[in-house]
């Protein structure tokens, strides 16, 4: 098991967008992946359980990953929170 702290860079925090964002790397993991903030917690595969902690701008929130690919996913999600949510989301 793997826990570190983000600092949440979009700017409107975790809304749905973000959370979707949020949802869409993590399953690619295999990891579950928990996310706390302020007493409570949410699965990081679920959007209204992310959407549903609304983290806010500049909080930190406390990521919790443990499985088979725990250290890529941990450090792919910190990126995503702290980094990528404060830029516009690229079409691949």
């Amino acid at each position: 098991m793997r826990i570190a702290n983000a600092t949440v860079s979009d700017p409107v925090g975790f809304h749905l967008r973000a959370a979707g964002r949020i949802v869409k790397l993590t399953k690619v993991f295999t990891s579950e992946v928990t996310i706390r903030y302020n007493g409570r917690s949410a699965n990081a595969k679920s959007i209204m359980g992310l959407a549903s902690l609304a983290a806010e701008y500049q909080t930190v929130v406390e990521v919790e990953v443990q499985g088979s690919d725990e250290e890529e996913a941990l450090a792919r999600i910190i990126e995503l929170i702290e980094v990528e949510l404060g830029k516009p989301e690229t079409v691949e």
